[in-house]
């Protein structure tokens, strides 16, 4: 078997970026504001989408529903979101940002930013545009890839075949 250089593979590197960048942004939402990178995704999710219910909410995000209750327990006892009964649905929970959480989100976007900045601060602004292009055609290729094959497809090509382009 040929050796890999696991590296310079595009699911390696893609998974590398995003656990050192949620790593990073996690270090300075704790430091900063006492929240974790989970909790303030659940606040940023219910500002960007707006008043939900805990199970639209749960998939959204792709949490178990037990785990989406623990990160809002933690986000009600700091009075960044509230969790009301659903008058059209008994069963349902909808969740509300509160005053306090709607100042949170501008200080999350800064550090989102900032840390974004520091990402991508040795590329032109050309190559961030190329990057997010590239990205984008990816999302869609894979995006497709998913809707399309059947869950045991086996892989076209083998493990010796060459990864680098053309």
């Amino acid at each position: 078997m040929p050796k890999i250089d696991w590296s310079s593979r595009f699911g390696t590197l893609v998974h590398d970026v995003a656990r050192v960048h949620s790593r990073l942004f996690d270090r300075r939402a704790r430091g900063n504001f006492d929240l974790t990178r989970a909790q303030c995704r659940v606040l940023v999710m219910l500002h960007r989408y707006g008043v939900q219910t805990q199970a639209e909410l749960a998939e959204r995000m792709e949490l178990t529903p037990m785990a989406l209750v623990r990160l809002l327990d933690r986000l009600r006892e700091k009075g960044l979101v509230t969790r009301e009964r659903d008058p059209h649905d008994k069963r349902a929970h909808l969740l509300y940002l509160t005053q306090a959480s709607e100042a949170k989100i501008d200080t999350i976007v800064a550090f989102a930013n900032a840390t974004e900045r520091e990402a991508l601060a040795d590329l032109t602004p050309a190559e961030r545009a190329e990057l997010s292009r590239l990205l984008g055609k990816v999302l869609t290729n894979l995006t497709r890839a998913e809707a399309e094959s059947p869950p045991c497809a086996k892989p076209e090509g083998d493990v010796a075949q060459e990864t680098e382009p053309e």
